[in-house]
């Protein structure tokens, strides 16, 4: 099967790699308290960590993941991320996470369906898996929509000022058989 010469753009948006010039977007994103609770992060990172993060190179074999920025007509809006990589188990998490004042337009559809098309057609993987907060029901559309089907739930699983959550497991598998 031939690639695409388009397997990282849908319309108006692309996925790119991490460029130096990212750093100041990265630092933005990663360090707004509201996603620590969705990321796990306790605290800031330095600029000097994201700017190793955005010069570094990217192979998802040794650093187990890969990160894309999400451009929309060539504008950061975001990220996506494949995580916790296993090239044994062929899987690997998938997360995105789109700037609050470009959410709602379809960005996180379109950048989703890229990642998933370079996970399967590229990586080869077998299947993607993720964790969604319950009461985020943006995010539970967006996975839902993308094909994931709900494989579990964590009951009180993340806490945050407001008190404990539920989280969602989704998978989506390549192989047919298996939906």
């Amino acid at each position: 099967m031939a690639l695409s010469q388009d397997l990282l753009r849908n319309g108006p948006t692309r996925l790119r790699t991490l460029e130096p010039e990212d750093v100041d977007w990265m630092v933005r994103w990663e360090n707004a308290p509201e996603h620590w609770q969705v990321s796990g992060t306790l605290a800031p990172y330095s600029r000097a960590a994201l700017e190793a993060l955005c010069n570094g190179h990217q192979d998802v074999y040794t650093a187990g993941q890969l990160r894309w920025v999400v451009e929309e007509r060539g504008k950061p809006i975001g990220a996506v991320d494949l995580y916790e990589f296993s090239a044994l188990h062929q899987r690997s998490g998938i997360g995105v996470l789109i700037d609050p004042a470009h959410r709602g337009k379809g960005s996180a559809s379109r950048a989703m369906a890229m990642a998933i098309g370079h996970a399967e057609s590229v990586l080869l993987l077998r299947g993607l898996h993720a964790q969604v907060h319950a009461h985020n029901e943006a995010s539970l559309q967006l996975f839902l929509s993308a094909g994931f089907k709900e494989a579990g739930r964590f009951k009180d699983w993340t806490r945050s000022q407001d008190g404990w959550h539920d989280a969602v497991l989704f998978q989506r598998t390549f192989n047919p058989d298996d939906l």
